[in-house]
């Protein structure tokens, strides 16, 4: 009887001779692994290394600057200790020189209030001695102003009766006058009066025409025995003349400025002289236009 043959054994050789590369090839790669694991890990301790060297020259810088800053602070310190110091001290002298400077103030101030009040004390006395002598003045015033007052009344009283002398009369153009004045004294009153222009004149015989107010007249013949006299009167370009006229006699004629007439009256006829005034009214109105009105 023939022996049988195992299969597994038969093929036990081919399965090892497969095997055996296998894990060759898995020797090889745990080797090549652990090699790469050892290279990775000596790297990874160089860097750990160079890291532990960068951190303790960090920690040496840290602590270097620490202790310069530590240094700055207490030079800070220091100095704010002695600004501090410096400072109290000026404020003390600063507070001294107050005070002695205020002392000095309040002294000058006394001083100048004295000053003042002794002023102020001699101008009362010369004001009291004004006021006694303005009163003295016034007075005398008072008495001079009685007096004016007097002097005042008796001129208004003059004036009145003066006034009352004063005539109207009707001039040489059929006119009533106003006030008629006789005399130098009743010429000044009708100025006074105010109540119309007063020009005075004096006029001789044979000289050019003269001019009185705003008109010219010439003395053309005297009759000093009869008190009589001609004039001749320019007035508006044109000349009139008025013969024959008595003394006191208001002679009267127009101009182109006014309504109301112009009076000429003289008042003293001497030789080849005449003496007298020019009555103007005080407003100026064109004949022309108070026609019109």
């Amino acid at each position: 009887m023939k022996e049988q043959s195992n299969p597994l054994q038969a093929a036990s050789p081919r399965r090892r001779s497969i095997w055996l590369p296998v894990l060759g090839a898995g020797v090889i790669a745990i080797g090549g692994a652990t090699v790469y694991q050892s290279t990775q890990t000596e790297d990874l301790r160089r860097q750990f290394a160079a890291s532990q060297r960068d951190n303790n020259a960090l920690r040496a810088k840290l602590s270097e600057t620490d202790s310069e800053l530590q240094s700055a602070l207490k030079s800070l310190r220091d100095e704010l200790a002695e600004t501090r110091l410096a400072n109290t001290a000026d404020v003390a002298q600063a507070r001294t020189a107050a005070s002695i400077h205020a002392d000095i103030v309040a002294n000058r101030i006394a001083q100048i209030q004295q000053q003042q009040a002794q002023r102020m004390t001699e101008e009362l006395g010369k004001v009291k001695e004004s006021t006694q002598e303005a009163y003295t003045r016034l007075d005398g015033i008072t008495s001079d102003f009685g007096s004016v007052r007097t002097d005042v009344a008796s001129a208004r009283s003059d004036l009145q009766e003066t006034r009352s002398d004063l005539q109207r009369s009707r001039g040489d153009l059929g006119m009533m006058s106003g006030l008629i004045a006789t005399n130098a004294r009743e010429v000044q009153v009708l100025k006074d009066l105010g109540d119309r222009n007063i020009f005075q004149f004096s006029l001789n015989k044979g000289a050019a025409l003269q001019r009185v107010g705003d008109i010219q007249v010439a003395l053309k013949k005297v009759d000093a025995k009869r008190n009589r006299y001609t004039l001749a009167v320019m007035a508006d370009d044109k000349l009139v003349e008025k013969k024959d006229r008595a003394i006191n006699e208001p002679v009267q004629f127009y101009t182109a400025k006014v309504h109301q007439p112009y009076e000429l009256v003289v008042n003293e006829v001497r030789k080849d002289k005449v003496v007298g005034y020019l009555a103007t009214p005080k407003l100026v109105f064109s004949r022309t236009t108070a026609g019109l009105q």
